[in-house]
């Protein structure tokens, strides 16, 4: 047998022994960073190696698409902090044959393709097309299986339950500072960027547009103060637009953007790859009378969001 995931290549007898976890770990929030403590803890008790089995595409998208959430990352980003996190992640696409796979299929896949031995089962987490609603359920599975399982207890902080739902419904409220305690650190989101229509450069404020997907949720429409890295690794104060345009665009037809002002850099980066991590909602989008009220408007907003980054950067 030789298995293929992420670089990953194992053959044989020479598979390493895990002990897993699987779930989607959508914006790998510090419930999701609470979970994976506790199984590298066990793991490293086993004499085994922590995985985190999560998917490519959140599991609705085939099951029920209308009831699909955008996502708070998308797969070369949760997989890049759950490596950051200690854990080997493998990153398995969700279809029809996923989705029609019971519970006991699922852990004996795992058991033969990537050599778990032990899986540690979320509070409230469930898999397998049958669900088993109990643990008791699970464990007895996993024993006819050959893979022990371990309930981990529920994470609260502050007495608040932290999940992939609250902190998308803070995002989508433009609640940066309510997100960042939950995630554990800023929340971004990263893409190209595009050509856009070069209004910003000619009354003083030219914008990276930043293409960003669209099964990415993007904070609520408004301007921010945030944190732009280029590829080369170098950050910049950024003041970031979202939304309409309603004073240059027609509202009912006008697509969403994402625009951001680097301050105090010039230079053409068109295509590079933006990191935009959001530190705080200013204000809300709204149309001005003229493009030099805009104007005004914008150089305050400016000015606001190099003292708030700075202030965060101490």
């Amino acid at each position: 047998m030789t298995v293929e995931n992420n670089g990953l290549k194992i053959s044989g007898h020479d598979c390493p022994r895990h002990m897993a976890v699987v779930g989607m770990f959508d914006g790998v929030h510090l419930g999701h960073r609470f979970l994976i403590g506790l199984l590298k803890d066990e793991a490293m008790s086993r004499g085994l190696r922590p995985m985190a089995v999560t998917f490519t595409n959140h599991p609705l998208e085939v099951i029920a698409p209308q009831k699909a959430p955008l996502l708070l990352t998308d797969a070369p980003r949760k997989e890049s902090l759950l490596r950051e996190e200690g854990v080997m992640p493998v990153m398995l696409p969700f279809d029809s044959r996923l989705r029609d796979t019971g519970a006991a299929d699922f852990l004996l896949m795992l058991k033969s393709r990537y050599g778990v031995e032990a899986l540690m089962l979320g509070f409230n987490n469930r898999f397998g097309h049958d669900a088993p609603r109990d643990f008791d359920t699970y464990r007895t599975l996993g024993r006819q299986c050959g893979v022990d399982i371990v309930l981990a207890p529920e994470f609260r902080c502050q007495g608040e339950k932290i999940s992939s739902s609250a902190v998308r419904e803070a995002v989508s409220q433009g609640d940066m500072t309510r997100a960042a305690a939950m995630l554990g650190r800023l929340y971004s989101v990263t893409g190209p960027i595009v050509h856009g229509h070069r209004l910003g450069r000619t009354i003083g404020f030219p914008t990276a547009n930043v293409a960003a997907g669209n099964r990415i949720l993007l904070p609520a429409s408004g301007v921010y103060a945030a944190v732009a890295t280029r590829e080369n690794g170098e950050p910049l104060a950024a003041m970031v637009n979202i939304g309409r345009r309603p004073t240059v665009e027609n509202e009912a037809s006008a697509p969403v953007s994402v625009e951001a002002n680097l301050l105090g850099f010039s230079g053409d980066i068109y295509g590079e790859q933006l990191q935009l991590e959001f530190v705080a909602r200013m204000r809300s989008e709204r149309r001005f009378h003229s493009l030099e009220a805009l104007k005004t408007q914008l150089e305050a907003d400016r000015r606001e969001a190099a003292e708030i980054v700075a202030a965060m950067r101490g």
